[in-house]
């Protein structure tokens, strides 16, 4: 094994690890994993998923499996501490990405589907049971690692820590946490009903008890998660069965249901300084750790992991210089560091509807970046508040084929023009590998406002919008620029 030579390796194999092992596998990349664990989480954690990741998922073929095992969410409610509604949130059936906005799943059960189908790639290699002991700065990277008391090593021309909010890699590059100052400590409970019950099982409920802030999610099937925020001076030992069971009372009880597991966590809000330090890289909580408020944690790591999956697979290949890489960090942090300030946002919501229960007034310790989601602050050309560029683009069917847009550009740079395009634009379409779709499909009308041509990123969020030839001369030239394209 020591003389093999992978092109990425990864350390660990939670969703987010195996997503990425999973899409740098279906590239052609030759990938291997170190996992300390074996076998799928045993429990339930990560319960959300959404249309962006579902984007993701379809292009391993697996979206439509994950949605027939999960359950949709029709509303989110903000309650007082009798479940009468202070505001509700609907949940659309499906976005302009044409999945579900939100999902609720069994984590065993999902990484079950993702692991599955992993098996099918010849370049995959798991290593379960086994710990990364050392890492190397060489050229390529060492891993020296130790499985059932046996060391040895591997080398890979990338490493990337996908191994959890206590990552030995972030470690290893000498990153250092910041801190937002959000931490909390709630008892995590996941039960399974073993009968038939009224309860709502499409709708979430934040109920902003003044007596204790308290989370309900009806997970797919029979399970279900419940949150309960610790008071102060309670610790882990005060939550006996039997007072776990007193909290459940409203919805469940030992006739109907029985427990998973009951665990104390403390909610962090933090994020890495760094994300890079030469070929290593980190991804998801190993960079940043948010409060579970928008079920946003795993989603997060997976915009990080296919950010960064077609940005390495360039590189390997030739098609783009290193420079691409420095990118990453600069497109995921802004980005997770406003799903972090929104997280924390929730909870400062549901205390302030709390103290309005108790007649006082909350003032919360920010206000967050806004309600404007920033999918990107870096790699787009053009004006972003049209509220187009810089976001994911749509999906749509094509006429005549079994393919959808997405299916069409595959992991390739795109363009969608509305008519037919010169000579002199071809070729420089042909130098730098985009493809071409020619369309004026109806869910386009909005982005053909004041344009006649679309650039789309591999990851299909969009980079530009012109109108003239010479605008999409000047998109091309700062797309090759932008991404260290080699042509």
């Amino acid at each position: 094994m020591s003389d093999k030579i992978f092109d990425i390796g990864i350390i660990g194999y939670g969703p987010v690890g195996a997503t990425l092992s999973a899409l740098l596998s279906s590239l052609g990349l030759s990938v291997v994993v170190i996992e300390k664990n074996e076998g799928v989480s045993p429990t339930a954690r990560a319960i959300n998923t959404d249309s962006e990741q579902l984007r993701t998922f379809n292009f391993l073929n697996i979206a439509s499996k994950i949605i027939s095992n999960s359950r949709k969410v029709h509303r989110v409610h903000f309650t007082d501490s009798e479940f009468n509604p202070y505001s509700t949130i609907n949940v659309p059936k499906e976005d302009i990405l044409g999945w579900p906005p939100t999902l609720l799943f069994y984590q065993p059960e999902l990484e079950t589907i993702i692991r599955t189908n992993n098996r099918k790639y010849k370049k995959l290699q798991i290593l379960e049971n086994t710990e990364l002991m050392n890492v190397e700065n060489t050229n390529p990277i060492k891993l020296n690692i130790r499985n059932c008391r046996e060391y040895s090593s591997i080398y890979c021309k990338y490493l990337i820590g996908c191994d959890g909010a206590n990552s030995f890699v972030r470690k290893h590059i000498k990153a250092s946490l910041i801190d937002f100052g959000f931490d909390q400590d709630w008892i995590v409970i996941d039960a399974h009903t073993t009968k038939k019950l009224s309860i709502s099982k499409n709708e979430v409920q934040q109920i902003c008890d003044p007596n204790r802030l308290k989370t309900y999610v009806p997970g797919r099937r029979n399970h279900e998660r419940f949150e309960f925020k610790l008071l102060k001076g309670e610790s882990e030992k005060d939550f006996t069965r039997k007072k776990v069971w007193e909290l459940l009372s409203p919805w469940i009880n030992r006739n109907n249901s029985k427990i998973e597991r009951a665990v104390v966590y403390k909610f962090h809000a933090c994020i890495a300084d760094k994300w890079r330090d030469k070929n290593i890289f980190i991804v998801g909580d190993a960079a940043h750790q948010m409060p579970p408020f928008l079920g946003a944690g795993m989603g997060t790591g997976i915009r990080d992991a296919f950010n960064l999956a077609w940005k390495i697979f360039l590189v390997i290949k030739g098609k783009a210089g290193e420079n691409l890489l420095e990118t990453y960090q600069l497109e995921r942090e802004p980005h997770a560091n406003w799903t972090i300030q929104q997280a924390k946002i929730i909870g400062e919501m549901m205390e302030q509807y709390s103290y309005r229960e108790k007649g006082e007034k909350y003032i919360p310790s920010n206000t967050g970046y806004g309600e404007v989601f920033p999918h990107l602050t870096y790699g787009y050309y053009g004006d972003p508040t049209d509220g187009l560029i810089a976001t994911p683009f749509c999906r749509f069917n094509l006429d005549g084929s079994k393919k959808d847009s997405d299916g069409y550009f595959g992991w390739d740079f795109g363009l969608i023009s509305k008519k037919k395009l010169t000579k002199e634009i071809d070729l420089i379409l042909k130098k730098l590998n985009i493809k071409v779709l020619i369309v004026n499909h109806p869910k386009l009308k909005n982005y053909f406002k004041d344009a006649n041509y679309l650039l789309i990123r591999p990851d299909k969020y969009l980079f530009s919008r012109s109108k003239t030839n010479s605008e999409l001369k000047e998109a091309l030239s700062e797309l090759e620029k932008q991404f260290s394209l080699i042509t």
